[in-house]
């Protein structure tokens, strides 16, 4: 009876425990995510990130050995969740309902560098360190992206004289620098208003739809 009665104390100290712990390495986490983003790679400093996450130089070096061991697992949280979305852009499907989907795949591109940003900068700026596993995981991870984005290119068959890789990579700029733009300070376009014109354009231009009818101009809505 006496020892059944003491198991529940030592879970509950070792759980009570883990929380401030998992709760500390994701402010760091949280904190390296916005110093990427503002300042890259390069321009990163620990120190940076310790005063984003209001915590000590002991406390960082506790959860990772230096900046780029932080980076690191950003950049796999990053993989992640890019392989959900690129499998989703496999999936679209030109034609009838081709714009919604768009629609709903912008959305989550947007998320996607809501909370991945600095990372996705900081390895096109090719700042990070290369000839490295996780450098290889980044191009396994990008290289996806592409032929994910080159899958619905090549079904709609649209006899355009520009080779679809290419076309895949224009799309990709089109929509990350889109979202880059729109969410940046410099901009007056809603966010939110966003995916509809651009899931047309894209859905014109990439996917085979038929031209707009006369008259008909494309507007993005401002704040």
């Amino acid at each position: 009876m006496g020892g059944d009665e003491e198991t529940p104390t030592v879970a509950s100290s070792a759980s009570s425990t883990a929380k401030p712990d998992q709760e500390l390495r994701s402010r760091l986490l949280e904190a390296g995510q916005r110093v990427f983003a503002e300042t890259g790679y390069a321009g990163t400093r620990v120190d940076d990130v310790i005063d984003a996450a209001n915590t000590s130089r002991a406390t960082f070096y506790r959860y990772f050995k230096s900046k780029n061991a932080l980076f690191t697992e950003l950049s796999r949280l990053c993989f992640i969740d890019l392989r959900v979305v690129t499998r989703a852009i496999g999936a679209l499907t030109p034609g009838d309902g081709a714009r919604d989907q768009l629609i709903e795949l912008l959305g989550q591109w947007r998320e996607l560098l809501e909370r991945h940003g600095g990372v996705i900068r900081a390895w096109f700026e090719r700042d990070a360190v290369s000839d490295t596993p996780i450098s290889r995981e980044a191009a396994k991870a990008f290289d996806s992206l592409f032929e994910e984005l080159l899958g619905p290119i090549t079904a709609a068959d649209t006899g355009s004289r520009v080779h679809p890789e290419v076309q895949a990579a224009l799309l990709f700029i089109l929509i990350d620098r889109s979202y880059y733009y729109v969410t940046s300070r410099q901009s007056h376009v809603n966010p939110d208003r966003l995916a509809p014109t651009l899931a047309t354009m894209i859905e014109r231009s990439y996917l085979g739809a038929g031209a707009p009818e006369k008259g008909r101009r494309l507007r993005i809505a401002h704040d």
